[in-house]
Protein backbone atom coordinates (compact mmCIF):
# COMPACT_ATOMS: atom_id res chain seq x y z
CA UNK A 1 0.00 0.00 0.00
CA UNK A 2 2.91 2.36 0.75
CA UNK A 3 4.26 2.01 -2.79
CA UNK A 4 0.79 2.40 -4.32
CA UNK A 5 0.23 5.65 -2.40
CA UNK A 6 3.69 6.88 -3.45
CA UNK A 7 2.89 6.09 -7.09
CA UNK A 8 -0.46 7.85 -6.79
CA UNK A 9 1.30 10.92 -5.35
CA UNK A 10 3.82 11.01 -8.20
CA UNK A 11 1.04 10.75 -10.81
CA UNK A 12 -0.89 13.54 -9.07
CA UNK A 13 2.18 15.80 -9.21
CA UNK A 14 2.69 15.00 -12.89
CA UNK A 15 -0.94 15.83 -13.66
CA UNK A 16 -0.73 19.07 -11.64
CA UNK A 17 2.46 20.15 -13.33
CA UNK A 18 1.04 19.40 -16.76
CA UNK A 19 -2.39 20.96 -16.44
CA UNK A 20 -1.96 23.01 -19.62
CA UNK A 21 -2.44 20.04 -21.91
CA UNK A 22 -1.32 21.49 -25.23
CA UNK A 23 0.62 18.85 -27.13
CA UNK A 24 0.78 16.50 -24.18
CA UNK A 25 -0.30 12.91 -24.85
CA UNK A 26 -3.13 11.75 -22.59
CA UNK A 27 -2.60 8.30 -21.07
CA UNK A 28 -4.22 6.14 -18.45
CA UNK A 29 -2.75 3.52 -16.14
CA UNK A 30 -4.82 0.70 -14.64
CA UNK A 31 -3.07 -0.72 -11.59
CA UNK A 32 -4.91 -3.29 -9.48
CA UNK A 33 -8.22 -1.81 -10.61
CA UNK A 34 -7.19 1.77 -9.86
CA UNK A 35 -7.28 4.05 -12.92
CA UNK A 36 -4.82 6.92 -13.10
CA UNK A 37 -4.98 9.60 -15.80
CA UNK A 38 -1.70 11.30 -16.65
CA UNK A 39 -0.09 13.22 -19.45
CA UNK A 40 3.06 12.20 -21.23
CA UNK A 41 5.16 15.23 -22.13
CA UNK A 42 6.75 15.17 -25.61
CA UNK A 43 10.52 14.88 -25.49
CA UNK A 44 12.94 17.60 -26.48
CA UNK A 45 14.32 16.02 -29.61
CA UNK A 46 15.60 16.77 -33.11
CA UNK A 47 13.05 18.10 -35.61
CA UNK A 48 15.37 19.23 -38.43
CA UNK A 49 18.85 18.11 -39.46
CA UNK A 50 20.53 21.53 -39.30
CA UNK A 51 22.93 21.93 -36.39
CA UNK A 52 25.49 24.62 -35.57
CA UNK A 53 28.52 23.92 -33.44
CA UNK A 54 29.24 27.04 -31.39
CA UNK A 55 31.05 28.27 -28.32
CA UNK A 56 28.92 28.90 -25.24
CA UNK A 57 27.25 32.28 -24.73
CA UNK A 58 25.40 33.71 -21.76
CA UNK A 59 22.14 34.68 -23.48
CA UNK A 60 20.44 33.57 -26.68
CA UNK A 61 16.96 33.76 -28.20
CA UNK A 62 15.04 31.00 -29.94
CA UNK A 63 12.23 32.07 -32.28
CA UNK A 64 10.17 30.78 -35.17
CA UNK A 65 9.22 33.15 -37.99
CA UNK A 66 7.31 33.36 -41.22
CA UNK A 67 7.60 36.34 -43.60
CA UNK A 68 9.10 38.75 -41.06
CA UNK A 69 11.51 40.49 -43.46
CA UNK A 70 10.27 44.04 -42.68
CA UNK A 71 10.92 43.59 -38.95
CA UNK A 72 13.75 41.11 -38.46
CA UNK A 73 16.69 43.52 -38.58
CA UNK A 74 15.24 45.88 -35.96
CA UNK A 75 14.34 42.92 -33.73
CA UNK A 76 17.85 41.46 -33.91
CA UNK A 77 19.70 44.76 -33.51
CA UNK A 78 17.52 45.82 -30.61
CA UNK A 79 18.11 42.57 -28.74
CA UNK A 80 21.83 42.69 -29.45
CA UNK A 81 21.80 46.15 -27.91
CA UNK A 82 20.30 44.80 -24.67
CA UNK A 83 22.67 41.85 -24.37
CA UNK A 84 21.56 38.95 -26.59
CA UNK A 85 24.57 37.23 -28.19
CA UNK A 86 23.02 34.60 -30.44
CA UNK A 87 19.73 33.84 -32.20
CA UNK A 88 18.43 30.37 -33.06
CA UNK A 89 16.02 31.23 -35.87
CA UNK A 90 13.58 28.72 -37.35
CA UNK A 91 12.09 29.81 -40.68
CA UNK A 92 8.66 28.21 -41.14
CA UNK A 93 8.19 28.41 -44.91
CA UNK A 94 8.82 32.13 -45.46
CA UNK A 95 8.27 33.36 -49.00
CA UNK A 96 9.83 36.81 -48.57
CA UNK A 97 13.54 37.77 -48.53
CA UNK A 98 14.06 37.17 -44.83
CA UNK A 99 16.98 34.78 -45.38
CA UNK A 100 18.74 37.37 -47.54
CA UNK A 101 18.42 39.91 -44.71
CA UNK A 102 19.68 37.33 -42.21
CA UNK A 103 22.71 36.30 -44.31
CA UNK A 104 25.21 38.78 -42.78
CA UNK A 105 24.21 37.62 -39.30
CA UNK A 106 24.44 33.98 -40.35
CA UNK A 107 27.92 34.56 -41.79
CA UNK A 108 29.04 36.14 -38.51
CA UNK A 109 27.61 33.28 -36.43
CA UNK A 110 25.13 35.59 -34.72
CA UNK A 111 22.16 33.79 -36.28
CA UNK A 112 21.82 30.01 -36.53
CA UNK A 113 19.29 29.58 -39.34
CA UNK A 114 17.03 26.54 -39.69
CA UNK A 115 14.37 26.00 -42.35
CA UNK A 116 11.37 23.98 -41.14
CA UNK A 117 8.27 23.22 -43.24
CA UNK A 118 4.89 22.33 -41.81
CA UNK A 119 1.93 23.77 -39.89
CA UNK A 120 1.93 24.43 -36.14
CA UNK A 121 5.67 23.86 -35.77
CA UNK A 122 6.31 26.36 -32.96
CA UNK A 123 6.52 24.04 -29.95
CA UNK A 124 8.35 21.38 -31.98
CA UNK A 125 11.14 23.76 -33.00
CA UNK A 126 11.44 25.03 -29.44
CA UNK A 127 12.03 21.45 -28.33
CA UNK A 128 14.55 21.06 -31.17
CA UNK A 129 16.49 24.11 -29.95
CA UNK A 130 16.42 22.98 -26.33
CA UNK A 131 17.67 19.53 -27.35
CA UNK A 132 20.45 20.71 -29.69
CA UNK A 133 21.71 23.84 -28.03
CA UNK A 134 21.28 23.34 -24.29
CA UNK A 135 25.07 23.24 -23.84
CA UNK A 136 25.68 26.36 -25.96
CA UNK A 137 23.85 28.94 -23.88
CA UNK A 138 23.44 29.63 -20.17
CA UNK A 139 20.06 31.29 -20.75
CA UNK A 140 17.67 30.85 -23.68
CA UNK A 141 14.77 33.26 -24.19
CA UNK A 142 11.80 31.77 -26.04
CA UNK A 143 9.88 34.60 -27.70
CA UNK A 144 8.31 35.73 -30.99
CA UNK A 145 9.30 38.31 -33.58
CA UNK A 146 6.64 40.74 -32.35
CA UNK A 147 8.05 40.65 -28.81
CA UNK A 148 10.84 42.87 -27.48
CA UNK A 149 12.35 42.16 -24.06
CA UNK A 150 12.76 45.50 -22.26
CA UNK A 151 15.01 45.76 -19.18
CA UNK A 152 13.52 48.45 -16.97
CA UNK A 153 15.62 48.54 -13.82
CA UNK A 154 18.92 47.45 -15.38
CA UNK A 155 20.50 48.45 -18.70
CA UNK A 156 20.66 44.94 -20.15
CA UNK A 157 18.95 41.57 -19.91
CA UNK A 158 22.12 39.76 -18.68
CA UNK A 159 22.43 42.26 -15.81
CA UNK A 160 18.87 41.38 -14.81
CA UNK A 161 19.44 37.61 -15.12
CA UNK A 162 22.47 37.55 -12.82
CA UNK A 163 20.11 37.66 -9.82
CA UNK A 164 18.15 34.58 -10.98
CA UNK A 165 20.85 32.03 -11.71
CA UNK A 166 19.71 29.59 -9.03
CA UNK A 167 16.30 29.22 -10.71
CA UNK A 168 15.51 27.02 -13.75
CA UNK A 169 13.74 29.87 -15.51
CA UNK A 170 12.35 33.39 -15.27
CA UNK A 171 8.96 34.39 -16.66
CA UNK A 172 8.32 37.93 -17.90
CA UNK A 173 4.95 39.63 -18.29
CA UNK A 174 3.67 40.99 -21.56
CA UNK A 175 2.91 44.66 -22.14
CA UNK A 176 0.52 44.49 -25.11
CA UNK A 177 0.35 47.36 -27.63
CA UNK A 178 -2.28 48.27 -30.23
CA UNK A 179 -2.14 49.90 -33.69
CA UNK A 180 -1.55 53.46 -32.40
CA UNK A 181 -4.26 54.40 -34.88
CA UNK A 182 -2.18 53.49 -37.94
CA UNK A 183 -4.13 52.01 -40.85
CA UNK A 184 -0.98 51.26 -42.86
CA UNK A 185 2.61 50.54 -41.83
CA UNK A 186 4.01 53.92 -40.72
CA UNK A 187 7.08 55.53 -42.28
CA UNK A 188 7.76 57.83 -39.32
CA UNK A 189 10.69 57.07 -37.05
CA UNK A 190 12.39 55.15 -39.81
CA UNK A 191 9.45 52.74 -39.73
CA UNK A 192 10.71 51.21 -36.49
CA UNK A 193 8.21 49.23 -34.46
CA UNK A 194 9.82 50.36 -31.20
CA UNK A 195 9.25 54.01 -32.15
CA UNK A 196 5.78 54.02 -33.66
CA UNK A 197 3.76 51.89 -31.26
CA UNK A 198 3.31 53.35 -27.80
CA UNK A 199 -0.35 52.73 -26.87
CA UNK A 200 -0.93 50.02 -24.29
CA UNK A 201 -3.61 49.12 -21.75
CA UNK A 202 -4.23 51.83 -19.16
CA UNK A 203 -4.53 49.07 -16.57
CA UNK A 204 -1.36 46.97 -16.48
CA UNK A 205 -3.40 44.22 -14.82
CA UNK A 206 -5.57 43.74 -17.88
CA UNK A 207 -5.88 39.94 -18.23
CA UNK A 208 -3.85 39.78 -21.45
CA UNK A 209 -0.90 41.48 -19.74
CA UNK A 210 -0.77 38.67 -17.18
CA UNK A 211 0.53 36.39 -19.94
CA UNK A 212 4.21 35.51 -19.65
CA UNK A 213 7.06 34.36 -21.84
CA UNK A 214 10.11 32.48 -20.58
CA UNK A 215 13.86 32.80 -20.30
CA UNK A 216 15.14 29.38 -19.29
CA UNK A 217 18.21 27.43 -18.31
CA UNK A 218 17.86 24.91 -21.18
CA UNK A 219 19.69 22.20 -19.24
CA UNK A 220 16.86 22.19 -16.71
CA UNK A 221 13.92 22.10 -19.13
CA UNK A 222 12.01 18.85 -19.48
CA UNK A 223 9.59 19.90 -22.23
CA UNK A 224 7.53 22.72 -23.71
CA UNK A 225 3.99 22.21 -25.02
CA UNK A 226 2.84 25.82 -24.78
CA UNK A 227 4.75 28.83 -26.20
CA UNK A 228 4.44 30.68 -22.89
CA UNK A 229 5.67 28.16 -20.35
CA UNK A 230 8.16 25.29 -19.96
CA UNK A 231 8.15 22.21 -17.75
CA UNK A 232 11.29 21.69 -15.76
CA UNK A 233 13.18 18.70 -14.45
CA UNK A 234 12.70 17.53 -10.87
CA UNK A 235 9.30 19.26 -10.75
CA UNK A 236 10.96 22.65 -10.45
CA UNK A 237 9.21 25.91 -11.31
CA UNK A 238 10.31 29.28 -12.66
CA UNK A 239 9.92 32.60 -10.86
CA UNK A 240 8.76 36.05 -11.86
CA UNK A 241 10.81 39.24 -11.44
CA UNK A 242 9.86 39.30 -7.74
CA UNK A 243 11.20 35.75 -7.19
CA UNK A 244 7.66 34.39 -6.81
CA UNK A 245 6.99 30.87 -8.09
CA UNK A 246 4.85 30.74 -11.25
CA UNK A 247 2.97 27.58 -12.21
CA UNK A 248 1.64 28.32 -15.69
CA UNK A 249 1.40 30.80 -18.55
CA UNK A 250 -0.13 33.59 -16.42
CA UNK A 251 0.86 35.45 -13.29
CA UNK A 252 -1.69 36.44 -10.67
CA UNK A 253 -0.72 40.08 -11.10
CA UNK A 254 1.23 41.94 -13.76
CA UNK A 255 4.84 42.67 -12.80
CA UNK A 256 7.04 44.96 -14.87
CA UNK A 257 9.05 47.19 -12.57
CA UNK A 258 12.28 45.30 -13.44
CA UNK A 259 11.68 43.85 -16.91
CA UNK A 260 8.85 43.33 -19.40
CA UNK A 261 8.09 42.13 -22.91
CA UNK A 262 6.65 44.69 -25.28
CA UNK A 263 4.22 42.66 -27.38
CA UNK A 264 3.44 44.47 -30.62
CA UNK A 265 0.65 42.06 -31.40
CA UNK A 266 -1.06 43.83 -34.27
CA UNK A 267 1.00 46.85 -35.48
CA UNK A 268 -1.07 48.74 -38.10
CA UNK A 269 -4.50 47.54 -39.21
CA UNK A 270 -3.10 46.45 -42.60
CA UNK A 271 -0.35 44.41 -40.94
CA UNK A 272 -2.84 42.90 -38.51
CA UNK A 273 -5.00 41.74 -41.42
CA UNK A 274 -1.97 39.97 -42.94
CA UNK A 275 -1.22 38.37 -39.59
CA UNK A 276 -4.66 36.89 -39.03
CA UNK A 277 -4.62 35.47 -42.56
CA UNK A 278 -1.66 33.22 -41.61
CA UNK A 279 -1.84 29.97 -39.69
CA UNK A 280 -1.03 30.36 -36.02
CA UNK A 281 2.47 29.15 -35.19
CA UNK A 282 1.47 26.71 -32.43
CA UNK A 283 -1.91 25.27 -33.46
CA UNK A 284 -3.68 24.44 -36.74
CA UNK A 285 -5.98 27.41 -36.52
CA UNK A 286 -6.16 30.97 -37.82
CA UNK A 287 -6.80 34.07 -35.73
CA UNK A 288 -10.14 35.87 -35.74
CA UNK A 289 -10.39 39.61 -36.39
CA UNK A 290 -10.92 41.60 -33.20
CA UNK A 291 -11.34 45.38 -33.33
CA UNK A 292 -10.32 45.60 -29.66
CA UNK A 293 -6.87 44.32 -30.61
CA UNK A 294 -6.31 47.23 -33.01
CA UNK A 295 -7.82 49.94 -30.83
CA UNK A 296 -7.62 49.47 -27.07
CA UNK A 297 -10.56 51.29 -25.49
CA UNK A 298 -8.69 52.59 -22.42
CA UNK A 299 -5.04 53.17 -23.12
CA UNK A 300 -1.92 55.03 -22.04
CA UNK A 301 1.44 55.66 -23.70
CA UNK A 302 4.45 53.55 -22.72
CA UNK A 303 7.81 54.96 -23.81
CA UNK A 304 10.14 52.75 -21.72
CA UNK A 305 11.78 51.06 -24.72
CA UNK A 306 12.60 54.41 -26.29
CA UNK A 307 15.56 54.97 -24.00
CA UNK A 308 17.31 52.56 -26.40
CA UNK A 309 16.04 54.19 -29.60
CA UNK A 310 18.88 56.70 -30.21
CA UNK A 311 21.47 53.90 -30.16
CA UNK A 312 19.19 51.63 -32.17
CA UNK A 313 18.68 54.27 -34.87
CA UNK A 314 22.42 54.84 -35.04
CA UNK A 315 22.96 51.10 -35.60
CA UNK A 316 20.10 50.80 -38.09
CA UNK A 317 20.62 53.98 -40.09
CA UNK A 318 24.02 55.39 -39.09
CA UNK A 319 22.44 58.51 -37.58
CA UNK A 320 23.86 60.52 -34.74
CA UNK A 321 21.99 60.65 -31.44
CA UNK A 322 20.90 64.24 -32.17
CA UNK A 323 19.56 63.31 -35.60
CA UNK A 324 17.79 60.27 -34.16
CA UNK A 325 15.85 62.20 -31.50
Amino acid sequence: MFYLNKLRSRIHKLRYQNYLGGEGIEKQWNIFGYKFDYTLLPKCEKVCETFYKNNKVYLSITAVLQNEAPYIKEWIEYHRLVGVERFYIYDNESTDNVKEILKPYIDLGIVCYHYVPGIAMQNKVYRDALYKYKNQTRWMAIIDLDEFIVPVEKQSIPEFLKDYEKYPGVVINWQVFDSNGFLESPKSGGGLVSVNYTRTYADNNSPINKHVKSIVNPKKVMSIVNPHFCYYKNQAYPVDENFQRVEGPFTKTHNSSKIKINHYHCKSKAEYMLKIDKWRADIKKKRVFDERTINISEWKHDYEIQKFVPQLKNIMFGKTEKESA
